[in-house]
């Protein structure tokens, strides 16, 4: 792994690491900032992930950004949901709006909504979320040079090895998340909690069912509760990584996690040195789920990672609530006033190495009573409602000079406006929606395995496998690609792509963003998968720039919100993953032998696992999306089937009912 690891860019080491913390109210931006955070990230209304999180709303936010840039602190909004069409004008109208008051960037999610701001608006800032699902070097580099983002989220699966190469390589910073909550799931993968009961976690409204019991053979547990992480043990190695930016996750958390989590990494970075055992067990009083794991990390991914929320854990966080609140005091502003008669009146303020400027109305000689340096003190003085207090004043005057009142008070807002927000405004642009051309309609299905085949396999146009499981005189045309692939596995992946096309695949299912480039450079027909969380038009236009045969849409999608994607494909049948773990959750519980197993909830529905390669662990929906006797419905769009448990006379029959438009037997799922 080492091998590939590269000289540090000097641009990236010139600058310091940027300690970014959480904020779901004000109380925790405050202690955020008190505490020494560079820069906070926070959610407003609906766009974000954390929608159970107090936020923001329009009208407070301002004084949050306001606040921040008084501290010298940056602010990053999240708009990192997927986003359905009818809500991306009023998601640009908000970034928009975010932007002229002052923001930062936005960390953003939705491809989509990427490509529209950054074709409408390139000069806004814009980071790629998690949810993006970035593994490796490829990945960092499209979201960069396709889409303009200028920094990346790193998964939180990555080892050290592979976040120091992808720090040290990418054409975008790059940001990790060193504390606070682990999902099971790969981000951007999980579809668990809308599986289970409609809340989606791609669109912020996590129920966290991971965390419930289940039972896997005769164990019975929380094989899908993750302890949170922690790498404050791992300080000294990070610092010299390249990272750009460290993440502590926790916008559902109170001022008290926030300002006491960050006062601990604050202390850690300043001393450039790793946690003590007395500092890990500060930050496990302010919250943890049965301590930390830094397992990902040090790549030692077994049981031990596990943990839940136990009463001793909650009692231990109601102990060590701050006895303090968190006070954050008004930073002094120094003044320079020029009034010369004849000239533009104009106002600097500056703080720190921060300046600007106000230009005014034309500074005119007193007809009767002219105006004292007092009178001038005081309108320039009245920063009541600003975060500033006042350090210097100076005013350099003409004698008898005359400048209304009203005219110095909108001078000193305009400098002060101008301080606190250096963007450049924008202005709004009416988004009229995306016209798409349709695809030719095609049928294809994945298979789990060569045996599944069934002899009828002409019903589809292309039939996908596992890369790794397609094995000459294979019946498959496609070949599926790992939904994760780490730099470090990339010679092997070359090589099966390589065997892949000299045995006749033509088809590739591209299943993340790193992939497309690469496998291009083979000459497959790609064809999209629906792991890229298409679900709106910009993306669909997005993807096809991109080059391919057709897109799968997300099977969140209705049918009425997919209606203008006629020729674009429907996952018409098949158990839908609801999780990809980098984690196996097989091994730990049943062992290696068969490399599959099956997962029951607490209703006894059983959701089937498999192995699959790079030791991932796919885990899917307990029932099959069935169309069969609804075909008028879904007519006009391509369609997606996925085998994965079933025999290869089930996967004969379902073509025979799919062809006969048959009613269901069993368990099922529409698409709505």
């Amino acid at each position: 792994m080492t091998s590939f690891v590269q000289s540090l860019t000097i641009d990236k080491m010139k600058k310091p690491i940027e300690l970014l913390a959480p904020a779901g109210d004000m109380e925790a931006l405050i202690s955020a900032i008190s505490s020494g955070a560079n820069a906070v990230y926070l959610g407003v209304e609906d766009f974000n992930a954390r929608k159970r999180a107090k936020n923001f709303t329009l009208e407070t936010v301002k004084d949050a950004i306001n606040l921040c840039h008084a501290h010298g602190v940056k602010s990053y909004i999240t708009l990192n949901t997927a986003l359905f069409d009818k809500e991306l004008p009023l998601a640009l109208d908000t970034a928009v709006a975010l932007w002229n008051m002052g923001v930062d960037g936005f960390i953003i999610a939705d491809l989509g909504l990427a490509y529209l701001i950054k074709g409408k608006y390139p000069q806004i800032e814009i980071h790629a979320s998690t949810q993006c699902t970035v593994h490796n070097l490829d990945g960092a580099n499209f979201l960069a040079d396709k889409l303009g983002f200028s920094r990346v989220v790193l998964a939180r699966e990555l080892d050290r090895n592979n976040i120091k190469y992808i720090s040290q390589n990418a054409s975008a910073e790059t940001e990790m998340f060193v504390h606070g909550a682990h999902c099971m799931s790969v981000s951007g993968q999980c579809l668990l909690s809308y599986a289970m009961g409609g809340r989606s976690g791609n669109r912020g409204e996590c129920a966290q069912p991971c965390r419930l019991p289940y039972q896997i053979g005769s164990k019975g547990g929380y094989p899908l509760s993750l302890k949170d992480m922690s790498l404050a043990g791992h300080i000294t190695e990070i610092y010299n990584s390249g990272v750009s930016s460290l993440k502590i996750e926790g916008r559902m958390k109170n001022k008290d996690y926030v300002g006491g989590t960050v006062a601990v990494w604050r202390e850690l970075l300043d001393s450039k040195r790793n946690a003590t055992k007395r500092e890990f067990e500060t930050l496990s009083a302010l919250f943890s789920r049965q301590g930390f794991t830094d397992g990902y990390y040090m790549s030692q991914i077994d049981k031990n990672m596990l943990g839940v929320r136990t009463d001793e854990n909650k009692a231990q966080s109601l102990e060590s609530k701050a006895q303090e609140n968190f006070v954050l005091e008004k930073p002094a502003i120094n003044m320079s006033a020029r009034l010369i008669i004849g000239e533009n009146a104009s106002l600097t303020v500056s703080i720190g190495n921060k300046t600007a400027t106000a230009i005014g109305d034309v500074v005119e000689s007193a007809k009767t009573a002219p105006m004292s340096k007092e009178d001038i003190s005081v309108s320039l003085s009245k920063l009541g409602n600003t975060p500033f207090s006042l350090g210097t004043l100076d005013i350099e005057m003409s004698e008898g000079i005359m400048i209304r009142k009203s005219s110095l008070n909108a001078l000193r807002r305009e400098a002060i406006d101008k301080l606190l927000n250096p963007n450049t405004p924008v202005e709004k642009r009416e988004y009229g929606g995306q016209s798409v051309k349709a695809p030719k309609k095609i049928k294809t299905a994945l298979f789990s395995s060569e045996g599944q085949i069934p002899s009828n396999r002409d019903y589809f146009d292309i039939v996908f496998l596992y890369l790794d499981r397609v094995k000459e005189k294979t019946k498959a045309n496609g070949i599926c690609m790992p939904p994760v692939i780490f730099d470090s596995q990339w010679v092997e992946i070359e090589a099966m792509l390589k065997y892949a096309k000299e045995i006749g695949i033509e088809y590739a299912l591209i299943t993340n963003v790193g992939q497309i480039e690469r496998v291009k450079g083979y000459d497959f027909k790609l064809v999209f998968d629906y792991r890229l969380n298409v679900f709106n038009g910009p993306c669909v236009e997005f993807l096809i720039n991109q080059g391919c045969e057709n897109i799968i849409l997300s099977p969140e999608l209705t049918l009425a919100q997919a209606r203008d994607y006629k020729g674009y494909s429907l996952v018409a049948y098949g158990k839908i993953p609801v999780m990809t773990t980098h984690k196996c959750v097989i091994k730990d519980t049943v062992g290696c032998e068969s490399c599959k197993t099956y997962i029951k909830d607490r209703q006894g529905a059983k959701m089937y696992a498999e192995g699959i390669y790079g030791h991932l662990n796919v885990i899917y929906n307990s029932v099959p999306i069935y169309m069969a006797d609804k075909g008028e419905s879904i007519k006009d769009y391509s369609q997606h089937f996925i085998f994965i448990d079933e025999d290869k006379k089930e996967c004969e029959g379902i073509i025979e009912a799919y062809k006969k438009r048959e009613a269901p037997r069993g368990a099922f799922r529409r698409i709505k």
